[in-house]
């Protein structure tokens, strides 16, 4: 208990779920981990490059929702977030979607800002999931450095699936590095 209360919160939270340094990965490392962990393995997608990973993450709008959930609307404009909720709260905020509610758009990410930047992995890229005039897309961002906070990003699929007023489009976006990218150690990014 004394070791605890002399640790970051971040230590802590890398401790709690098993967090650890970011590694590079291939698609088929990738599946295996999700596999492995039952996680679902169909709408996993990953970015096409390295230029495209890092001006995703160099955003400020995309960084603020990493390692959680985007909700765009049909028009694929991002959804301002309730922010007198927690972040965990996106399973509820997901079921509860509706055509015609209305909400608060977010300035500065759009939709097509991100597909356009993305592949999908494996053989499945569109099993389970709403493809064709969806009133949203719902974009989940993981890591497999994650460890099992990944298990609470996943759960999202169930409130998706719970959700029978809208169509939504499901994305998993693994925001790891890719072996392909051919990386240099100072290119790589690092928890600290």
């Amino acid at each position: 208990m004394l070791l605890l209360s002399f640790t970051s919160c971040v230590t802590i939270i890398k401790w709690k779920y098993g967090i650890t340094n970011p590694k590079d990965q291939t698609p088929e490392k990738l599946i295996s981990f999700l596999e492995k962990h039952h996680y679902p393995d169909s709408c996993q997608f990953i970015f096409n490059d390295s230029l495209s990973y890092f001006q995703s993450i160099r955003d400020s709008v995309f960084r603020k929702h990493m390692f959680g959930y985007m909700i765009f609307d049909c028009h694929g404009s991002l959804i301002q977030k309730d922010t007198t909720q927690c972040q965990w709260s996106g399973y509820e905020a997901i079921k509860a979607l509706t055509p015609d509610s209305s909400f608060l758009q977010l300035n500065g990410l759009e939709l097509c800002g991100i597909l356009d930047h993305i592949q999908p992995v494996g053989l499945n890229p569109g099993k389970d999931t709403v493809f064709r005039h969806p009133d949203f897309t719902v974009i989940v961002t993981w890591a497999k450095f994650l460890g099992t906070f990944n298990s609470r990003l996943f759960e999202l699929s169930d409130a998706v699936k719970q959700n029978r007023k809208a169509r939504i489009r499901l994305f998993w976006l693994n925001v790891d590095m890719q072996e392909s990218w051919n990386l240099t150690k100072d290119q790589k990014l690092e928890i600290k």
